[in-house]
């Protein structure tokens, strides 16, 4: 009697595990990448007259960038930094494709070091992946064990260098030696060390292939003459080492290769995809493979569909003028900023009275910010009369509530008042209200 009974699979699908080639490119993502890291954990432990070179101080809003002071209000400052870095992301998207994510996105930097270390510890992929197939040996798991000790401790170092630039690493160090740990800070360290072990450890093609938004509009941006990351089909179909009969077949041996380095995952024999990040791993691969096989290199090249000439690229230097003007603008515009910010408003209680001596009073608070790294005394005067006196330390805010008095038949609708410091002096229009006029001249 035949069985009804039937055989489901169980097996889950084997992680990809990605394998590392030497080349051209890889090079080039070295030169890029390892200048990246370095800067990232040693900025901050760089210093700058005696204070941090960059130290973001979420609690006093100062953001020290190497001897460059900015506060809240500043952060308008970064429109046309915005405005210009969208627009070089369009000129470098239309010129090279993805080089951005290929090379110098934090996702991609920190996960082909995440594979490197696997590379190193467990060793080669087909190792990993006996090991992973349940067939390795006691040595390669103590191995992989050692490599999440290594990922974790990477993670961990990551999470604390972001950290620092709001919590200055010698104030922390400072704190932990005393037994004084932050909640605040423990809990960052936490969610940012987690995240990079997941994300660069775990996650990896994941990331570029779900969860980023630009792959999903880079095929805007893209056009024939985008240098992007194609396989030659003309010269590679059909595949295979040789035909059933002896016949010639395309370059392509059908290797594999190209699969096995690419760190999404992906066959760029299938044509463009959103996947792709223009790391050009496969270049490398398939040009040693060709090299090998003593054919011309080039079957999966870094190139454009079609080349044309600088002056019928028009849309790309646009953005590129876009994108210059806006960072010239952005660099300007601090430059033309005041040394001391001066802001007022009128005294919502008290906005005008009458005086004992037949003149009417209005109330303001003047609100004075010193955006100078030195510290300052600033005055305020009513024409030759001195209505407070402010000292100010370098980022310190104050304010002073000053009255002015004018007859009762005063007309004007402003009054100016000065604001000196230093040799320097600045004029603030205040708006009078005298009621007691209109009331005598009907009268």
């Amino acid at each position: 009697m035949p069985s009804n009974s039937r055989v489901i699979a169980t097996d889950a699908p084997l992680p990809h595990r990605v394998r590392l080639f030497a080349g051209r490119f890889r090079n080039w993502r070295r030169a890029v990448s390892w200048p990246l890291l370095a800067f990232f954990f040693l900025t901050p432990w760089l210093s700058w007259n005696g204070e941090p070179a960059v130290f973001l101080d979420i609690n006093q809003k100062e953001f020290h960038i190497f001897g460059w002071l900015l506060w809240p209000e500043d952060l308008l400052l970064l429109t046309p930094v915005m405005i210009g870095s969208a627009f070089a992301l369009f000129f470098v998207s239309m010129y090279a494709g993805r080089l951005w994510c290929g090379y110098s996105c934090p996702q991609t930097v920190w996960t082909f070091l995440f594979i490197w270390l696997e590379e190193k510890i467990e060793g080669s992929r087909n190792q990993r992946r006996k090991l992973d197939q349940g067939k390795g040996s006691g040595l390669q798991k103590l191995r992989r064990g050692v490599k999440y000790v290594v990922w974790a401790a990477l993670a961990l170092a990551t999470a604390i260098t972001a950290l620092s630039y709001f919590y200055p690493l010698a104030h922390w160090w400072a704190d932990v030696k005393q037994g004084d740990f932050s909640a605040v800070a423990t809990t960052w360290v936490v969610i940012i060390g987690s995240l990079t072990f997941l994300n660069a450890g775990w996650l990896r093609e994941r990331v570029c292939t779900h969860m980023c938004p630009y792959s999903r509009f880079q095929s805007v941006m893209f056009d024939t003459q985008t240098y992007t990351v194609r396989y030659n089909a003309e010269r590679g179909e059909p595949r295979g080492k040789k035909g059933a009969n002896g016949e010639a077949l395309g370059d392509c041996v059908d290797c594999g290769v190209c699969v096995q380095v690419c760190p999404t995952n992906i066959d760029i024999r299938d044509g463009l995809q959103i996947a792709c990040i223009d790391c050009a791993a496969c270049v490398d691969a398939c040009d040693s493979i060709m090299e090998t096989l003593n054919r011309p290199t080039g079957l999966i090249a870094y190139e454009p569909e079609e080349q044309l000439t600088a002056a019928q690229r028009w849309r790309l230097w646009g953005y590129g003028a876009a994108a210059s003007v806006a960072f010239v603008l952005a660099m300007s515009l601090p430059m033309m900023s005041p040394d001391i910010d001066i802001s007022s408003e009128r005294d919502r209680q008290r906005m005008y009275q009458l005086t004992p001596s037949d003149t009417v009073e209005n109330n303001y608070t003047v609100k004075v910010h010193n955006r100078k790294q030195e510290a300052v005394t600033v005055v305020i005067f009513d024409g030759e009369q001195s209505l407070g006196e402010m000292h100010l330390q370098p980022g310190a805010r104050g304010s002073a509530d000053i009255a002015i008095e004018r007859d009762l038949d005063f007309a004007d609708e402003q009054v100016s008042i000065r604001i000196q410091h230093g040799d320097q002096q600045a004029v603030e229009q205040l708006k009078f209200m005298n009621p007691y006029r209109r009331t005598l001249a009907s009268n």
